[in-house]
């Protein structure tokens, strides 16, 4: 045997032993020559749509590893912080079995109040933690540089507040939610507003940018962007909705592609995870569905309502997905589009491939996919659900965005219970099923990650921020939530701060994660095809991406 061990390290190559040299690499460094760690250095491909990121460890020092998608060719290596000057380094030629070394001195900066996120402008204003909380709900539709843009009086700003939540909406009260689109909230708000934005008010704001993390977890990613067809440039004074751009919201992978849904048009996007390419698929969508003009009172800020959203492969591996008054099949073999006259943009799908989905009148929908056929339930009115799932059994689980609650559907028994949130208005939004039929979900307004156990009946929360309080600084709001069963780790978004967190449900601690760019995030997918634990996120807002986080 140890003859034959010894034959083996003569003849095997030593690629066999130790990873391949990376092709870039170097060290990042402060003005007065410390190291700066937590820090992106983006490499974008020459007349490519692909930018790989890589962060700066304790000792300034990055590398991107041979596996990322940087292969030999000119590059234009960038660092762009808004508290440091930007560097650019351009035609930088990285050639096959050499690695090119550039390190770079960054110079402090005064960031800039276009810079800063909801969540950094939230914290520095001054007033009650209650009036700045309901103040992060306006950056859904727009920034809030741009909502603060120019002074109004509180009256001013009741009529701002009603025609940004819709009239309907102001003139009742939810007590199950902390939205800030109802009556209870509308004068104690204006009259903030007013406080810190009325008549003779400074346009010089404060702002307090939010640390790195800089611990070696949350630094040993690679993040690659995919610019896709549409994807536009930011503005900082843009409503979401904006036709010119694309608007993805949702993803799923399969091996070879990231099939994606557009809010906005009519379109089903492929990227080919391999090149990077990305394609467009128009589809009809019958008579009646998808987006509508909302009635008098009912309208509001940002074209809501109507668009696509939410998309799962079926036990066939087709396209699923959904939008208003129509579920929708897409074969990718043959590229034909089936519809069905029966949807919502949320929805959830049973083991024998059947959607599932909801309305607010207190009807729950089951959509033969094959047939047609649509059978209807009854359940109590009223509930909000914003999405749902259903777990291996077919029950159907219910995030009860507008009561706080989840609520469950059983087929077998035609039985609906609902169970509350730990901590009551905390918005569950969206989420995803475990190997243990458990429910993650983001609770958006309270801050945190909540877990429903369906044979057991209960729920439970785990703050995304550690010490946070719910409703409270730094105001995060995980907007959805996916699992890693293999990994036992669980992905959330925070809509707040542009940021991402893991969640190991073997420790309860969480891990953050600094973006490259600040991507406006309403979905993320792990990719269960994958070789090493990888997230996908389509960054919704322009400049709009696909996005893939792989873990060192």
């Amino acid at each position: 045997m140890a003859v034959l061990a010894a034959v083996c390290a003569c003849v095997l190559p030593a690629a066999s032993f130790a990873a391949e040299a990376p092709l870039l690499d170097g060290r990042v460094t402060s003005s007065s020559g410390g190291p700066l760690a937590g820090i992106p250095v983006r490499a974008h491909r020459e007349n490519s749509n692909m930018t790989v990121s890589v962060y700066t460890n304790s000792r300034g020092e990055y590398s991107f590893p041979e596996w990322s998608d940087v292969a030999p060719g000119s590059y234009n290596v960038a660092i762009q912080l808004p508290d440091f000057e930007h560097v650019n380094r351009e035609a930088v030629l990285l050639t096959a079995g050499k690695t090119e070394r550039l390190d770079f001195t960054l110079q402090s900066r005064q960031p800039l109040f276009r810079d800063a996120t909801a969540a950094e402008i939230a914290v520095a204003l001054p007033g009650s933690d209650d009036m700045k909380f309901l103040l992060t709900q306006c950056s859904n539709c727009h920034s809030l540089q741009w909502a603060l843009k120019d002074p109004h009086t509180k009256d001013e700003w009741v009529q701002i507040i009603s025609r940004m939540a819709g009239e309907r909406r102001v003139s009742r009260n939810a007590p199950g939610t902390s939205a800030y689109g109802q009556k209870r909230f509308l004068e104690p708000l204006a009259e903030y507003l007013a406080s810190i934005r009325g008549p003779g008010s400074s346009d010089q704001l404060p702002f307090q940018l939010r640390p790195r993390p800089t611990g070696e977890a949350s630094t040993g990613i690679v993040v690659t962007e995919y610019d896709i067809p549409r994807g536009g440039s930011r503005e900082l004074y843009m409503l979401r909705g904006d036709r010119r751009f694309a608007w993805p919201h949702d993803i799923i992978v399969d091996a070879n592609y990231g099939w994606y849904t557009d809010h906005f048009s009519y379109v089903l996007g492929r990227l080919d995870k391999k090149t990077g390419e990305v394609k467009e698929f128009p589809y009809p969508i019958p008579s009646g569905s998808g987006r509508v003009s909302a009635p008098a009172g009912q309208a509001r800020a940002g074209n809501p309502g109507g668009g696509s959203h939410d998309l799962t492969f079926d036990p066939q591996g087709n396209v699923v997905f959904g939008l208003r008054g129509a579920t929708i099949s897409f074969n990718p073999q043959t590229e034909q589009f089936t519809p069905r006259t029966s949807g919502s943009n949320m929805f959830g799908m049973d083991p024998a491939g059947n959607v599932w989905h909801t309305d607010d009148e207190g009807t729950l929908y089951k959509v033969d996919m094959e047939s047609g056929e649509v059978t209807e339930y009854t359940i109590p009115t009223d509930q909000g659900t914003y999405d749902m799932e259903v777990d291996s059994q077919g029950r159907s689980i219910l995030n009860v965005w507008r009561n706080g609650k989840i609520g469950m559907f059983d087929p077998r028994t035609e039985e609906y219970s609902d169970f509350p949130t730990p901590t009551p208005q905390s918005g569950p939004r969206r989420g995803e099923m475990d190997a243990q039929d458990r429910l993650w979900v983001g609770l958006y307004f309270a801050g945190r990650i909540g877990m429903f156990d369906a044979n057991k009946g209960e729920v439970k929360e785990f703050a995304l921020v550690p010490g946070s309080k719910p409703f409270g600084p730094p105001f995060p709001a995980p907007y959805s939530t996916s699992v890693d069963n293999k990994n036992q780790w669980v992905w959330a978004t925070d809509f707040n701060s542009s940021r991402i967190f893991r969640f190991d449900m073997r420790t309860e601690t969480t891990t953050e994660f600094f973006m490259p760019l600040p991507y406006e995030a309403r979905d993320l997918t792990v990719d269960r095809t994958a070789e090493r634990p990888t997230l996908w996120i389509p960054a919704y807002r322009p400049p709009s991406k696909m996005v893939k986080v792989q873990v060192r």
